[in-house]
């Protein structure tokens, strides 16, 4: 009886999984297109080779919801990297004019304090960066070993625990993870970023970097006026920008996914009971095992 409810497991659980990852790639896919048609998403590779975000990863039977998924977050932090470029040099240039004092006959000594405010701003949305970025490495670990564990190996972990009558319900427990992991999480998540009324675009700055060289600190503090004189106007409207983007970065790799997360723990406690989850007796049983 447990071999025969077993088998049927496994073809029910072989059905739910290619089913619901058709029609997850292909709702995503929707929202994604809908959002972000005028201005696809781009991303790098291991390889540093840039790539678009288009249609074609969503059709393609070889990639995930989980992949999908990371390679969304890939197209976040390759817009983090482009700011985080624009926001170091800003900083460096401020810290720099901020530490200038320079004497001057019969006056009060010349000195860059008033871009000290600058320098600390341009030092919190690095900081931002810094932050998202190490929130950024630790979930695409943990997405990428759960991509190539969590059906090859949880899985089937999970259907032969259920075989066995003393393993039953943590086995059902073991398939309810798998399931929401590889399924519910990827399909919240995506759902939240493509469906955003406020979607994350990235809009690189169209003006020349500023270039300090081997510099002093006067000739530093020089070419940076002089540039921002030059571009002052789209400066502003720079800066503006990248106190958006921080928000959306920390929104998009930070809130969004724990959110998501919180979906997929709640679909594995609803789906728990489908599986043949018994929390009673799991709970006997380690009594009796202590």
């Amino acid at each position: 009886m447990f071999a025969a409810s077993s088998v049927l497991v496994a073809l029910f659980l072989i059905a739910l999984v290619q089913e619901g990852s058709f029609i997850g790639k292909a709702a995503a896919e929707k929202m994604y297109v809908y959002t972000y048609s005028h201005a696809y998403l781009h991303y790098k590779d291991a390889d540093g080779t840039d790539h678009v975000l288009d249609e074609s990863v969503f059709q393609d039977s070889q990639t995930s919801m989980l992949d999908i998924s990371i390679l969304y977050m890939r197209s976040v932090m390759y817009c983090a990297e482009s700011m985080g470029v624009w926001v170091f040099r800003l900083s460096m240039a401020a810290h720099e004019i901020s530490t200038i004092s320079q004497d001057v006959f019969m006056a009060y000594p010349m000195s860059g304090w008033a871009w000290g405010g600058i320098a600390q701003s341009m030092d919190n949305l690095l900081n931002t960066i810094y932050f998202v970025e190490l929130i950024y490495r630790i979930q695409i670990y943990i997405f990428r070993f759960m991509s190539v564990f969590a059906l090859p190996y949880l899985l089937p972990i999970g259907i032969l625990m259920r075989a066995f009558p003393p393993t039953r319900g943590g086995g059902a427990y073991v398939i309810a993870f798998s399931i929401a992991i590889y399924l519910v999480y990827p399909f919240a998540y995506m759902a939240a970023v493509f469906s955003s009324p406020y979607p994350n675009l990235c809009a690189t700055p169209q003006i020349p970097a500023p270039s300090f060289g081997e510099n002093s600190k006067s000739g530093i503090a020089w070419e940076f006026v002089m540039w921002y004189r030059a571009f002052e106007g789209n400066i502003l409207d720079m800066l503006g920008k990248f106190s958006e983007l921080s928000s959306a970065l920390m929104t998009n790799l930070c809130f969004l996914p724990f959110i998501a997360f919180t979906i997929a723990m709640t679909a594995m406690q609803f789906s728990n009971g489908l599986f043949g989850a018994n929390i009673p007796e799991i709970g006997r049983g380690l009594i009796k095992l202590i």
